[in-house]
């Protein structure tokens, strides 16, 4: 279901995190910490983040929750040593990602894809629908060898205690990380080399699922692939008319991600290639 974005206050700046974006991790008014983002170099790369967020949520995979934030200037002047050089680029609204309680990092807990590793997961065939959805959006940056997945309890009945449920994270690196104006809807920018697919995880939740369905199990992933693009489709203006100033895109930016997401002869072409990935 998607929701307006909600706009939190920032009360604290906790930590630096040592990633290729250096977001701070942050406490906010309603006691949550977030994962901050803050304009660097382009915007469209937290548009990407935002864009993504509500995607993945009509396409059924699990992403922690988002929040506008904005960030005090008593909070600007106060910042921890490490922090100090992201001072200039925090006066705008900043894009932040609600931290999940007792997250792991996946790639420490699913590398052998072995029966042992999927059993621990409440939702392992989100590993192959993410797979698909970083190929449709041309994620740059989730592979086989660096997940950005998060491991965390799953909250859910008394069937999933004890056990982890997987959520996708980081996707500033879509879209080809290129100005949404230069996307085109004839070029599929598809690698199967560094395709999450490729993980030994995604590979064993495959093997399990040909050998439930061997006869039918390419024709049910298609199915899925073009029914989660159509709710997608079904819902772009209201993911467009969702993303908070000032990163709300323009007349040019949506008509070319809509061709670009939605091309009939793109998405053929596109299954084709990943289908053949997996042989």
């Amino acid at each position: 279901m998607l929701t307006p974005i909600a706009q939190q206050r920032v009360r604290l700046v906790l930590d630096v995190m040592p990633t290729a974006h250096k977001p701070l991790l942050v406490l906010a008014d309603n006691g949550e910490q977030y994962y901050l983002k803050y304009v660097q170099h382009q915007a469209y790369e937290l548009k990407c983040e935002w864009l993504c967020h509500f995607l993945l949520r009509c396409w059924g995979v699990e992403t922690p929750e988002v929040a506008l934030l904005l960030v005090p200037e008593a909070v600007r002047q106060n910042l921890p040593v490490a922090a100090r050089s992201a001072a200039r680029h925090l006066g705008e609204p900043c894009f932040g990602s609600q931290a999940v309680p007792d997250a792991l990092d996946s790639s420490d807990f699913i590398q052998q894809g072995n029966l042992s590793e999927l059993d621990l997961l409440t939702n392992p065939e989100d590993l192959l629908w993410t797979a698909l959805f970083d190929a449709w959006v041309s994620n740059d940056d989730r592979r086989a060898s660096h997940h950005n997945l998060i491991l965390a309890p799953d909250p859910g009945p008394a069937g999933a205690r004890g056990r982890l449920r997987c959520w996708a994270i980081d996707h500033a690196y879509t879209f080809t990380s290129d100005r949404f104006e230069n996307l085109d809807f004839r070029q599929t920018y598809f690698s199967y080399n560094a395709n999450l697919v490729q993980a030994a995880a995604a590979q064993a939740v495959l093997r399990r699922w040909q050998r439930r369905n061997p006869l039918l199990w390419a024709e049910e992933l298609k199915e899925g692939y073009y029914l989660r693009i159509e709710k997608c489709r079904a819902q772009f203006l209201a993911v467009c008319a969702l993303m908070p100033a000032p990163y709300q895109l323009s007349e040019a930016e949506q008509t070319s991600l809509f061709y670009f997401l939605f091309c009939q002869n793109r998405l053929a072409n596109l299954w084709a290639e990943f289908l053949d990935s997996l042989s």
